[in-house]
């Protein structure tokens, strides 16, 4: 008889496609992104919104981790392709580092794979590091408990041996918060570690956000007399 499935890793109702994850910092200038869920063409709309955000913030291009998107038609092939155009245009490129079996066919049955995949060596990077972190932060159905309902995604900042992490807003009472919050924070620092960053700190968005709005922005703060 088979084991019963941990709470965790029971089946979940499909989830709309979101960034969990962004990297900056990457050699080359490039930043990378964690898609999870499933792009349709009503999920494709705010998706394309979030990595068009990370493509513009790049000054390489965008690497994109889409192996734990479990369903892609026509819309998310467009967003795809409207993104490498986007790249294209203000000289930076978009790679697909890895995908899922389906996404994978559905690239290759369109010929659109030998455009958009990365090579996997001039990958190297991006994929060492968003490998090590879709292993904490995906669970079957999508995002681990400590994002689940986060209103944004995971941010990670890589600053030579060192990595900033901005954990997202969570409500409280939620597997996201307290003790939840804790666990996830050390596994993510695990996985950072395994990578090879010596430093790991944390932050979350809430405060940082909080410490915005009270101080102002710089040119807002009046000087003496």
């Amino acid at each position: 008889m088979a084991a019963p499935l941990h709470p965790d890793d029971r089946l979940q109702a499909p989830a709309p496609a979101r960034t969990l994850l962004t990297l900056d910092g990457l050699p080359g200038g490039r930043v990378a992104a964690l898609v999870v869920g499933e792009i349709t063409d009503t999920t494709a709309p705010p998706l394309r919104r979030s990595l068009l955000a990370a493509l513009g913030s790049s000054v390489g291009g965008l690497d994109l981790d889409l192996s734990a998107v479990a369903f892609c038609d026509i819309a998310g092939l467009h967003l795809l392709l409207n993104l490498h155009a986007r790249a294209l245009e203000k000289g930076r490129t978009l790679r697909v580092t890895a995908a899922s079996p389906l996404v994978r066919q559905l690239l290759e049955a369109t010929a659109c794979w030998p455009r958009l995949g990365a090579d996997p060596a001039s990958a190297a990077p991006s994929l060492l590091l968003t490998t090590e972190l879709r292993r904490v932060l995906v669970r079957p159905g999508g995002a681990s408990p400590a994002l689940r309902g986060a209103g944004g995604s995971l941010q990670v900042r890589i600053e030579g041996a060192t990595a900033t992490v901005t954990w997202p807003a969570v409500a409280s009472g939620t597997a996201a918060d307290g003790t939840g919050r804790r666990l996830a924070r050390a596994a993510v620092a695990s996985a950072l570690h395994r990578a090879g960053l010596r430093t790991v700190r944390h932050r979350s968005a809430a405060t940082t956000q909080a410490r915005t709005a009270l101080l102002g922005p710089p040119t807002a703060r009046r000087g003496p007399g």
